[in-house]
């Protein structure tokens, strides 16, 4: 069996016990993994993962997910897996700098990407900004019910507008 094989191997194995729902069983293994084979990028991305989801250790999960980006740059899961890991985080500029880098690189999935950079503008109060980068989103979405939650935000980011930033919008049409 060669190194790649076993690596792959060992991932799926992680992969289908999360799955599974046995999440402490799966770190073990991307653990061992990543133990044997340092520059394993997926590992990284589902490691992060849990961190962030499962363990809620933002420290551990955003070290992870920079490490998946570096070894897998071409593994599309861990840009909005770290575009969210950000937003959860508070990072708003870090967010926004991350998604104007890789949106339109064509390995991330800009619809994810735009929507939480919309997120964080909206949390900075930065409505206008929020507003263009919903669009963005819409744009990019082809799943209805996310469509309908982009759509969503854009009625409750206008809720919170001032009218000159609404007359704004009406004029940029």
């Amino acid at each position: 069996m060669t190194d790649e094989s076993k690596a792959e191997d060992l991932f799926f194995e992680a992969d289908n016990l999360i799955d599974d729902n046995k999440i402490k069983e799966a770190k073990e293994v991307l653990l061992d993994l990543l133990n044997e084979y340092p520059d394993y990028g997926r590992a990284h991305n589902h490691l992060g993962w849990l961190y962030s989801v499962k363990f809620n250790n933002h420290t551990k999960a955003k070290k992870h997910l920079e490490l998946a980006l570096k070894f897998s740059p071409d593994y599309q899961g861990v840009y909005a897996n770290y575009a969210y890991l950000l937003l959860e985080m508070n990072k708003y500029d870090e967010l926004i700098n991350f998604g104007k880098k890789y949106a339109d690189k064509g390995v991330a999935d800009a619809g994810t990407i735009y929507n939480k950079m919309a997120q964080a503008f909206e949390l900075k109060g930065e409505y206008l900004e929020a507003h263009k980068y919903y669009k963005l989103a819409v744009k990019g979405a082809i799943n209805n019910q996310f469509m309908e939650e982009l759509y969503a935000s854009i009625n409750r980011l206008k809720s919170k507008m001032n009218i000159f930033q609404k007359l704004s919008l009406i004029n940029k049409i």
